[in-house]
């Protein structure tokens, strides 16, 4: 028992968060590794290095966008899925998508840009664009000035 001076330990990390906030948190974990993963790296790289040409800064979405879209969601959000379906016991995509729609307003970072191409055509596009201004040099690439990595508390001291 603690006396009247002595320091107590108390794990802060999970006192403010119920089941379902941990199992979404642990789901969002997985995805940032699956996301810095080579293999992932690659296969988003060639899927956008693919498709870019076919893109264009009108406000009409041609029938070809549809199409891409759809392969998108067939190569990289599968991919994604099959990799949470490995690491994690009875994942569903579908209830995850759910659990994003809900958390929409407290959402931000690449991890949920990325996530939400898969069910927001307008997002899909916009990334496009942003890749083709970028590959037409219409704008500045900082990405040789960043680094990134994984933040863990064990790391973090």
């Amino acid at each position: 028992m603690a006396e009247a001076g002595d320091l107590i330990d108390i794990d802060i990390c999970n006192v403010c968060q119920n089941s379902s906030d941990q199992y979404f948190y642990t789901i969002i974990g997985c995805i940032e590794d699956i996301l810095l993963d080579d293999k992932f790296v690659q296969l988003h790289s060639n899927f956008m290095e693919k498709y870019w040409t076919y893109f264009d800064a009108g406000d009409e979405n041609k029938f070809v966008y549809s199409d891409i879209f759809k392969k998108y969601n067939e190569t990289i959000e599968k991919y994604i899925e099959n990799q949470l379906t490995e690491k994690i016991e009875n994942f569903d995509m579908n209830s995850l998508e759910e659990e994003l729609k809900k958390r929409r307003n407290e959402l931000d970072g690449e991890i949920f840009e990325i996530l939400t191409t898969f069910t927001d055509f307008l997002a899909f596009k916009e990334k496009f664009m942003d890749y083709k201004a970028m590959k037409e040099g219409k704008v500045m690439d900082l990405s040789q000035h960043f680094i990134i990595s994984k933040y863990t508390v064990e790391t973090a001291f």
